[in-house]
């Protein structure tokens, strides 16, 4: 069958595994009725960092965070620093894309990259803020969007902002879309100030449930039900965090002065740390050179000695990797050391010692989608080539911490306090639900495919060089 129309409804932060439990209690009864029952309900893997706007360019431009050149929520690049000038919001070249920068995300994106609001040009936007191409008028909440999580956030009502996002969806049923992309918020904010299954944020599924209903009944009575796509997908999972451990803090208490948000306006500094989700961390070092030089490991180990074991001491730091000057990337922590290239569509994988992943016997060289074979049921699921094609990204650190479960890597300046975090290669974070009211290929999947499937199922072309692969 060939699609009319289609409804992405991002619910932020949804854990895969929390929909299949209320699935199976049945506290999504609409869910089930209109989408699973129709069509599909899978574990999908997210994009790294696994976290919001850089894990939402997979579902609208067919292609992974460092293939857009948006490699975090917050980077740093390296060649506009080196230039030494300042903006509004700090440094030339450093960006947070956090309250009024968020806006800043469509521009930094490499300019050849396309989107569904470019193929499917009736479309419509709604509290999201990767909007590239869309017409006029079709971004529903370009401005109030700041003021909706500006209230949100200071009176903790979250739920008011998922309402107004069902409201404004049901509005445009009668307009004739092709494309509509719908963010919730609830349950990741509520996560973050309370827990992954707190009652709250169980009921910010049920209220995404309670959207879908409504949207099926103004479909059925608009008799456009059977010719819309209607899918639920996430950015990321959460994971509760129970301990923080501050980047910052320990770089500067080595005498590295550090760059990092909200303190942007810092002279003379040797270092930058940029967080994503608190999750995970991107690092740049100053080569003696300047900003622009490169810094690959063994260089890092001359400039500051001991530094990279030093980082993967914490119980906080999971994993860390970094750029070698042959290309390939030195991956350790307290587990083991590995290297690992990507060539092509090809990862290479040396484990000296123990496996830093802890995946077992795995080829030495192996296509991506093998890779993602091997790992999916892993607590890394596709972590080789996540952690390898982040890095071919220019604005990527020399340096990616990944967190432990139950830690994240800010302490410092983190108001209010997160007690739930995500942003890491970990599975409760990379596992996302992919939900779809028509039948989904069997296999693994990322979110990263939901692009080609979507166009395929509504009749439309592929674009060529995008991540994402055309199942069917």
């Amino acid at each position: 069958m060939t699609y009319k129309r289609c409804v992405i409804l991002l619910a932020d932060g949804a854990r895969a595994d929390c929909f299949e439990e209320l699935l199976a209690a049945g506290r999504l009864p609409h869910i089930k009725r209109h989408l699973v029952a129709r069509g599909a309900s899978v574990r999908g893997v997210t994009a790294f960092p696994s976290t919001t706007g850089p894990a939402y360019l997979p579902f609208l431009t067919g292609c992974l965070p460092a293939t857009c050149n948006v490699p975090g929520i917050r980077w740093v690049d390296k060649r506009a620093l080196a230039r030494g000038r300042y903006t509004l919001f700090g440094p030339e070249g450093a960006r947070s894309y956090v309250g009024i920068e968020t806006f800043r995300i469509n521009g930094d994106m490499r300019p050849e990259i396309g989107t569904l609001f470019q193929l499917l040009p009736r479309s419509y936007s709604i509290f999201n803020s990767v909007c590239r191409g869309i017409r006029p008028g079709g971004n529903r909440t370009r401005i109030m969007r700041i003021w909706y999580w500006y209230y949100a956030h200071l009176t903790d009502r979250w739920q008011f902002v998922d309402s107004a996002a069902t409201d404004k969806l049901l509005a445009l049923t009668r307009r004739d879309f092709q494309f509509a992309f719908v963010v919730f918020p609830a349950i990741d904010e509520y996560a973050h100030a309370t827990d992954p299954r707190h009652p709250r944020v169980l009921a910010a599924y049920e209220g995404v449930d309670q959207a879908v209903g409504l949207l099926a009944e103004r479909l059925q009575r608009l008799r456009r039900y059977d010719d819309t796509l209607i899918w639920i997908v996430s950015d990321h999972g959460l994971s509760a965090t129970k301990n923080h451990f501050c980047v910052n803090t320990f770089l500067e208490e080595r005498g590295i002065r550090t760059l990092y948000y909200p303190l942007v306006f810092k002279r003379g500094c040797v270092a930058a740390n940029m967080m994503s989700g608190n999750g995970m961390t991107h690092l740049y070092f100053r080569h003696p050179d300047g900003w622009e030089g490169p810094m690959d490991a063994t260089m890092l180990g001359r400039i500051h000695p001991g530094l990279l074991a030093e980082l993967t001491k914490p119980p906080a730091v999971d994993l860390l990797a970094a750029r070698e000057a042959d290309g390939s990337i030195l991956i350790l922590n307290r587990r083991g050391r590995a290297r690992l290239r990507l060539e092509g569509d090809w990862l290479k994988y040396e484990v000296d010692g123990a496996d830093p992943f802890g995946y077992g016997a795995l080829p030495l060289r192996m296509r991506a989608d093998e890779q993602l074979q091997h790992t999916i049921a892993s607590d890394y699921p596709d972590g080789l080539y996540q952690l390898a094609h982040i890095f071919t990204s220019p604005r990527t650190g020399d340096v990616v911490l990944s967190a432990a479960p139950g830690f994240d890597l800010r302490d410092a300046y983190e108001v209010p306090e997160h007690r739930s975090s995500h942003g890491s290669l970990h599975r409760d974070h990379m596992c996302a639900p992919i939900i779809c009211s028509a039948p989904l290929p069997t296999g693994p999947m990322r979110t990263v495919d939901v692009f080609p499937l979507l166009l395929t199922m509504m009749g439309r072309a592929v674009p060529q060089k995008i991540d994402g692969r055309a199942l069917f």
